[in-house]
């Protein structure tokens, strides 16, 4: 299955979890959180695929919270099997996108060739309080 996430206009915390909401099949209970997106995608994405698109603009504004959101979808790439994700700039089609370049994962899902990967596994940091 091939999941697409659009985040057009999408440059916080709050409009990225609206987004997935209203684009992703995402349980009821749903937790506003990296943690609640982990354990929800983990339990309905095996064997699919998610194109994150137009993302620069949440990367800009909050380029730390980004990368979090991105390393939690590298740990899902690692504990899920055969889910794979492709960040997609809107100046690319989908095709022209090349994985080959992703950078190389253990089985613990840390990123050696990005330095700055270096934040804890958990985002408790990052729970919204609702």
């Amino acid at each position: 299955m091939k999941y697409v996430l659009d985040l057009s206009d999408v440059t916080d915390r709050d409009e990225l979890f609206d987004a997935i909401v209203d684009q992703l099949p995402v349980s009821s209970y749903f937790e506003r959180s990296l943690d609640g997106l982990y354990e929800d995608f983990s339990e309905i994405l095996e064997d699919s695929e998610l194109v994150v698109k137009n993302f620069e603009e949440l990367a800009e504004s909050e380029p730390q919270f980004f990368k979090k959101f991105k390393h939690t979808l590298k740990a899902l790439m690692v504990d899920i099997p055969d889910f794979e994700v492709r960040f997609s700039s809107e100046d690319e089609s989908e095709d022209e996108y090349d994985n080959s370049e992703e950078a190389e994962y253990d089985s613990s899902g840390d990123d050696y060739s990005d330095p700055d990967d270096n934040y804890s596994d958990s985002d408790s940091y990052d729970k919204i309080d609702m």
